[in-house]
């Protein structure tokens, strides 16, 4: 169902992908593997036709980025994971107007809009402001939009980060069911830790190559485990996120939580945060880390690898 072939993307004096070659069939749910740089986002552009590639081409159901894009665009659903939603605009609005710049006739949007509110359970939810959503259910809406054309592909960039345990594991159902629809789906991540439990099939992307792809639990079972370390503390967020991701063994951090409301935010140093940091680095590495913040004034109140 999608074919990458040899390819390429390089900006002035940046190789961003180089020789990126990978197959996803029919059904898959497809896990692009590599930490933040490494050109997750840029191959699925690409994918998506909204980045033109240097070298290479890639096929969707069988037509060209390079040749055939609009072919590929009636066949793709992208969601970047930035995505927005406008202010006062209903849950049900939100699918409607998408439908119609997929060019779905009006006499349809509202009952399409109410099977896929109702196919990602937010139907419940349809009267309310899609900016008063949850994170897990600004998710879903987000996977309704993509599919308002029906398309064979979906293109989804790193959409559980920021998730609860529990918006996660639906995250997970919802892909599998559609999955067992046809689509196939490519999704980013920035360990197989975070996929284990959904992907059928993985590449590793690191600075620009992939380095090894094929079904899940071959790419699993030869690729060395990243681990976890929960970060607990109070103060500055950017500070601890900057600390963090100039260490020695960080592949990438996430913020976990995030304050509940507008007015906690503005309280905010006073506030519990913490930051999930994939890790492949040594203990030594990680004892570094903690000295680090702990020095640079961040109240570090527990650090810990999780299990």
């Amino acid at each position: 169902m999608v074919e990458v072939q040899a390819l390429s993307k390089s900006y002035v004096g940046r190789t961003v992908l180089d020789g990126v070659s990978l197959s996803a069939p029919q059904g898959a749910i497809f896990g692009v593997i590599g930490p933040r740089g490494a050109g997750k986002t840029t191959l699925l552009k690409i994918l998506a036709t909204l980045v033109a590639p240097t070298a290479g081409d890639a096929f969707v159901a069988g037509a060209s980025v390079v040749s055939e894009p609009l072919r590929v665009r009636r066949q793709v659903g992208y969601l970047p994971n930035d995505f927005g939603v406008y202010p006062d605009q209903t849950c049900a609005e939100y699918v409607e107007f998408f439908a119609a710049c997929y060019g779905v006739p009006a006499r349809e949007r509202a009952a399409l809009a109410a099977d896929l509110l109702q196919l990602v359970d937010l139907y419940h939810r349809k009267d309310t402001p899609a900016d008063r959503l949850t994170p897990a259910m600004r998710y879903r809406l987000g996977i309704a939009r993509v599919l308002a054309h029906d398309p064979r592909v979906l293109l989804l960039d790193e959409l559980t980060a920021g998730l609860d345990p529990r918006a996660r594991v639906e995250a997970r159902e919802l892909l599998k069911e559609l999955s067992s629809m046809g689509k196939t789906i490519l999704l980013t991540a920035p360990n197989l830790a975070e996929v284990q439990d959904l992907c059928t099939h993985a590449a590793i992307l690191h600075a620009g190559q992939i380095t090894q792809a094929g079904p899940f639990d071959e790419v699993l079972a030869t690729t060395p485990p990243y681990r976890t370390i929960a970060v607990k503390f109070l103060g500055d967020v950017r500070l601890a996120m900057n600390l963090i991701k100039a260490a020695n063994g960080v592949v990438d951090v996430q913020p976990f939580n995030e304050p509940a409301s507008p007015s906690d935010a503005l309280a905010g140093v006073t506030l519990l945060k913490e930051l999930r940091v994939t890790f492949d680095g040594a203990y030594a590495d990680a004892s570094v880390l903690l000295r680090s913040l702990m020095h640079s004034g961040v109240q570090v109140v527990s650090f810990a690898e999780e299990n």
